[in-house]
């Protein structure tokens, strides 16, 4: 943000100022970023701290949600209510549908969280400046924490199961990278339309709730095999046209010990991951200096 003092001791931000939307942003954004990233890590240390504050079962409710949908699906396909073939892995239903549901869980938690950021700070915003980025990597960063004692908890159910991945399942967190910063885009696009329509927040929890069936969480992909049903075949191209679904299906491969292959999909989801959360960034930039008044 271009910074202007006149003699009146009067401090002027521009809103669109070269260094905002000219090819100089991104050295702004970094700068500022790396300026305030002490104040990024007190607003994340105070969120988890302050989450479950006054909760009776405090982060119990974080582990709470993946395990409830893994019980409830591990339930119904055991007593055949549903047909979920698993083809092609040695896991565990219970496995796949927790580590399904605890990745579609970061994917939603990182989007919604950082979507909703600028508009829970509202009092924050109005009355201080400081990069609003900061507000956004603080909210997702409580979804950070989150996400890793989930995974302790898929850890500690594998060894119950007696499921033991192999050690190179470790490759697996590479690719939590590019599903992270694929959220971590939609919510700087989101965060700002946010502040002009609150139901951006309930779209979003709808959207999710229902997107979960359109990913391999709780349904692995079809494959491809002569003779496949009409309804098989709609659900292996509704998965593979869904980025975050190429994220899942490695981590699940990983996991299950097959090759870490980078096929057309996962190289193309890769790409468009980082290309949003790219093109988000700067809307976000551009967008910041009228966030306040919305609020």
């Amino acid at each position: 943000m271009k910074v202007h003092h006149r003699s009146d001791s009067l401090t002027v931000y521009e809103a669109f100022s070269p260094d905002r939307v000219g090819l100089g942003a991104w050295r702004t954004m970094l700068e500022e970023l790396w300026r305030y990233r002490e104040l990024v890590r007190r607003l994340v240390i105070r969120g988890v701290a302050g989450q479950f504050r006054q909760s009776f079962l405090g982060y119990v409710w974080i582990a709470l949600p993946p395990l409830a949908i893994t019980v409830v699906f591990t339930l119904l396909r055991r007593a055949q209510v549903v047909n979920v073939p698993l083809e092609g892995y040695r896991m565990p239903y219970a496995v796949f549908a927790l580590v399904g549901t605890t990745l579609w869980g970061l994917f939603a938690q990182v989007t919604t969280m950082a979507t909703t950021s600028i508009a829970n700070a509202g009092p924050l915003v109005t009355r201080i400046y400081f990069p609003r980025e900061v507000v956004v990597l603080s909210s997702v960063g409580n979804a950070l924490v989150n996400f890793g004692i989930r995974l302790v908890v898929v850890a500690l159910t594998m060894l119950l199961i007696g499921f033991h991945p192999p050690l190179s399942a470790l490759w697996a967190l590479v690719w939590v990278v590019p599903l992270f910063a694929f959220a971590l885009g939609l919510g700087f696009v989101f965060a700002p339309i946010n502040t002009m329509m609150r139901d951006m927040s309930r779209i979003l929890e709808f959207s999710f709730q229902f997107g979960m069936l359109l990913a391999p969480t709780v349904i692995a992909t079809p494959q491809l095999v002569p003779g496949i049903s009409r309804s098989q075949l709609a659900l292996y191209w509704i998965h593979n046209l869904n980025p975050v679904s190429h994220f899942i299906q490695i981590i699940d491969r990983v996991i299950d010990g097959g090759p870490m292959v980078i096929d057309n999909g996962l190289a193309a989801a890769t790409g468009i991951a980082f290309l949003v959360l790219g093109v988000g960034w700067r809307i976000f930039h551009v967008c910041e200096p009228l966030l306040a008044e919305r609020l």
